[in-house]
């Protein structure tokens, strides 16, 4: 309990209940009492009956941007989203002149359009070019907020994939943990398969906000090949196969939470690679839940997590071995500084470590 008084903190705030007028001013009541104990995976939340009448804004899986014909642009389609079929006939740079009926333009709030939207299908009037004539209608079934910020993440691994590819012609592979569960786990290792050969990797877990997966990831990159074999007409295998042997950067944000802190400081205890970014978020604690009688959701903190260094993970925040932070300008400019700072590394390491002379290679 971080030695905080318990008993204390219910003669504290148990005054105030009288004052409390509805479900929310409880819920800041007991998270105010839950504050004193400074740890982190804790609160309240939920309970009662859903709002089934809010309004839930859906998305179309692309982009607009203005033009300065007075229409929305598409700008970009989602690979494998709702828009990227043959049938849905939305292109980039294709007008959208009206969403549902209601014609739209440049300037306008399209996203109350997509709030409002009736039916399963959003109906969208689509030209080439900046006029109504020669439009033609299609239909497009969106995604909720989930399903379009999934098709925002692959997005954003995919280009930084791609950067990494340029910046090292080739030599360097490149993947990302979204969390530290297992599904997150079952991609990691085939991740790992696609990029087996290549002569070093950065596995980014920026924005991770954690799981339980850690023990099973460090399992994995602790192994060293002893042996290969080639079947017959076949290829060059490893043994252990499902390993990764090279040099491995491990990149770490300020978002990087939970087991994703973890991830990083077992890395670097055991020397299996370096950290690169900045301190991750100090959020490191075993919480259990508990369900109570509104339906709302009680988590308390439950087990504590030290290194063997002996140093309290919670409220501490993983340092890198390589500090870099990404800016506003760095942002604004498309640029990614921490995952160049990682390319580089690793380059250096390649180069310190000369061509490996293994058959097959």
């Amino acid at each position: 309990m971080n030695g905080v008084d318990w008993a204390a903190m219910e003669k504290k705030y148990e005054p105030l209940l009288g004052d409390v007028a509805d479900r929310e001013e409880l819920h800041d009541v007991i998270m105010q009492m839950i504050g004193e104990l400074s740890s982190s995976h804790t609160g309240v939340s939920g309970g009662g009956e859903p709002d089934r009448n809010a309004l839930q804004t859906r998305y179309p899986g692309f982009e607009l941007a203005p033009d300065d014909s007075g229409y929305y642009k598409v700008s970009y389609i989602y690979k494998d989203g709702p828009a990227d079929h043959d049938y849905v006939k939305i292109h980039v740079g294709d007008f959208i002149l009206a969403v549902n009926g209601a014609p739209l333009r440049s300037g306008e709030n399209y996203w109350k359009l997509y709030s409002f939207a009736s039916g399963r299908k959003f109906l969208f009037n689509v030209n080439s070019k900046p006029s109504a004539d020669g439009a033609w209608t299609t239909r497009v079934e969106p995604v909720n907020a989930g399903g379009y910020a999934t098709l925002q993440y692959k997005k954003w691994v995919e280009d930084r994939r791609q950067m990494v590819d340029k910046l090292s012609g080739g030599q360097i592979g490149y993947l990302h943990i979204r969390q530290m569960n297992g599904e997150a786990l079952r991609k990691f290792e085939r991740d790992l398969s696609d990029n087996h050969f290549k002569k070093a990797l950065i596995i980014d877990q920026r924005f991770n906000p954690g799981g339980g997966i850690d023990e099973e990831l460090i399992e994995i990159l602790s192994q060293r090949q002893y042996q290969y074999v080639r079947p017959r007409d076949s290829v060059y295998v490893t043994r252990p196969q499902r390993a990764f042997f090279g040099p491995i950067v491990v990149m770490q944000n300020e978002r990087s939470t939970s087991d994703a802190e973890v991830f990083p400081d077992g890395i670097r205890t055991l020397k299996l690679g370096t950290t690169v970014g900045v301190t991750t978020y100090g959020a490191v604690i075993g919480t259990g839940a508990f369900r109570l009688i509104d339906g709302g959701m009680l988590r308390t903190p439950g087990t504590g997590l030290w290194n063997i260094a002996g140093q309290n993970l919670e409220n501490y925040g993983v340092p890198p071995d390589i500090s870099v932070d990404n800016s506003p300008a760095d942002f604004l400019a498309g640029r990614d500084a921490q995952l160049e700072k990682a390319v580089e590394v690793l380059k250096d390491q390649i180069k310190k470590a000369g061509t490996q002379n293994i058959p097959g290679r």
